[in-house]
């Protein structure tokens, strides 16, 4: 998650005609419709934070499952 916001992220700064029109669009938004515009940037982060959440937890359980078959190998 944190390498494709990242590298998203570098894509809009290495085209900065993308980055203005992005910027612009976004400052038409907060200037026609600011509650509007603020309640999709509160979801995006929710869900932003959501991804961060379940791909830790997918982290959490495989890291344990490789543990407990490193385990169960050594047993004899």
């Amino acid at each position: 998650m944190h390498a494709f916001i990242t590298g998203l992220w570098t894509w809009i700064a290495t085209n900065p005609l993308i980055g203005l029109g992005i910027l612009a669009v976004a400052a038409f938004l907060f200037w026609k419709q600011p509650r509007q515009t603020m309640k999709l940037v509160l979801i995006l982060l929710v869900l932003v934070a959501l991804g961060y959440l379940v791909l830790g937890i997918i982290d959490f359980a495989m890291d344990s499952a490789i543990v407990k078959e490193r385990a169960i190998e050594k047993t004899p």
